[in-house]
């Protein structure tokens, strides 16, 4: 059977597609992950390009997110792709099977007990707290 990422407990991010093209999806710890985009939400993230799969955890897009804050001083230099993206794999799910047994190795559950959060303070003060 194909690999199914909403029977792994991620929701699809609807009017939202990496490149325009690449089907992008959000793991479904909370209530507020109802398949719209919230760029200042940091999770566990997953794009689907046919069986090639990137799973990650923090924001779903770091460039938008970091456009959305007007840091003072030092903290201008902040790369948000470095500090709030994390690849947790890069590779081929084929099948559903496949899926269960990287999922369970990265062990998203545990991962996304903490999860979501949310970078707060726009423009100018920059803060993370859990949804």
């Amino acid at each position: 059977m194909t690999f199914a990422p909403q029977k792994h407990g991620f929701v699809r991010l609807v009017d939202f597609k990496i490149g325009g093209m690449i089907d992008a999806f959000e793991c479904g710890n909370h209530a507020v992950v109802d398949g719209k985009v919230e760029v200042l939400r940091l999770n566990i993230y997953l794009s689907c390009d046919g069986a090639f799969v990137t799973i990650w955890i923090g924001l779903i897009e770091p460039m938008i997110a970091e456009a959305r804050f007007e840091l003072p001083g030092a903290a201008g230099a902040l790369d948000f792709q470095q500090i709030y993206s994390e690849t947790l794999f890069r590779g081929y799910l084929e099948t559903d099977a496949d899926a269960a047994v990287v999922l369970r190795a990265l062990r998203i559950d545990a991962a996304s007990m903490d999860l979501p959060q949310v970078l707060l303070g726009a423009p100018r003060d920059l803060r993370c707290e859990r949804v």
